[in-house]
């Protein structure tokens, strides 16, 4: 954006806010410099109600101690329905001195206004990106705190947190911080500090520990354990369950009832991830720790990933 000249008209649509915030912010950054957008910005709430001609007015009032103005109309899908054929003679002939950000959920690309404001200015696709596209979001992500990251990192990465680009962002954030000096954010970054919020996956290992379900543990373990590099996965999934028990039991230990210790736990798993608690206390649960990271040293240094976790599982799951 930044060596790209500012158009009189941008369209944003799609329905990743964390998108919508991001490309409206460079936008913004690029027309106004280092100026004060509150002499130089205005944003009105888009729905069938809002005038084509206030919006008019404000495009033309000229800017003060600005380069550009800058006139935004957020949820613009009723104005934009509304309007659509004085926004098609504004885009023909757009104020020089202000530039409109149309910010909408959708955009219809078979319209005069849309061929239109491809010639004069520009249409921003925030629709959240899916499979391979996440894994370019998620490199260039990286690449802005100069940073790589490990293909099998950001697959892991968007199979624990999902599509929630915040989310993810801030994820890459505290990843790029962990690698310090190294180039290169690796899957076991992402399993040390990473916590799993989304996918089956991510859940079905650690629910069975919290049972104590050894036969259901092994049974998912075996499941996870289907490609090169999944002990890493397996590893941090281990080490989010202990980290939340042991996080769990400190709150409880000081009189906070279950409802506060456990906010993110849905009810029915509740009951069943007190006793897992109450069953190892806190003396157990640091041993556990203890044990995932001699495992992860062990494999580390050449022992067989399968049955180092097998035993772990195993260990983790008698009380």
């Amino acid at each position: 954006m930044a060596t790209e000249a500012i158009k009189p008209v941008y369209v944003l649509f799609g329905e990743d806010a964390f998108l919508h915030d991001q490309h409206r912010a460079q936008i913004v950054e690029g027309a106004l410099g280092d100026a004060d957008p509150q002499l130089c910005l205005s944003t009105l709430d888009g729905d069938a109600e809002l005038e084509l001609a206030a919006v008019l007015d404000e495009l033309r009032t000229l800017p003060f101690l600005a380069p550009r103005r800058i006139v935004i109309v957020r949820q613009a899908d009723d104005f934009i329905a509304a309007h659509r054929e004085g926004l098609e003679r504004y885009v023909q002939e757009p104020c020089s001195s202000a530039t409109l950000i149309l910010l909408a959920a959708a955009w219809k690309t078979n319209t005069r206004l849309h061929k239109l404001v491809q010639k004069a200015g520009r249409i921003i696709d925030c629709s959240c990106p899916q499979d391979a596209r996440l894994g370019r979001w998620l490199t260039d992500a990286a690449a802005k705190r100069k940073k790589k990251i490990d293909p099998a990192a950001a697959e892991l990465l968007a199979e624990w947190i999902g599509n929630d680009l915040a989310a993810l962002d801030g994820e890459i954030e505290k990843l790029s911080s962990h690698a310090g000096p190294r180039e290169t954010i690796t899957m076991e970054d992402v399993s040390a500090i990473v916590t799993a919020t989304t996918g089956p996956v991510a859940f079905a290992l650690t629910n069975a520990l919290t049972r104590a379900d050894a036969p259901g543990a092994l049974k998912a373990l075996y499941g996870m354990l289907q490609t090169r590099g999944e002990e890493f996965r397996v590893l941090g999934s281990l080490a989010w369950h202990l980290r939340r028990g042991l996080a769990s039991g400190q709150k409880l230990r000081a009189g906070q009832p279950p409802e506060a210790a456990l906010p993110w736990m849905p009810a029915q798993e509740k009951q069943a991830f007190l006793e897992m608690i109450r069953r190892r206390g806190p003396s157990g649960l640091m041993r556990d720790l203890r044990r995932l990271l001699q495992a992860d040293l062990a494999m580390k240094t050449g022992a067989d990933p399968v049955a180092t976790l097998q035993d772990l599982v195993t260990g983790l799951c008698r009380s």
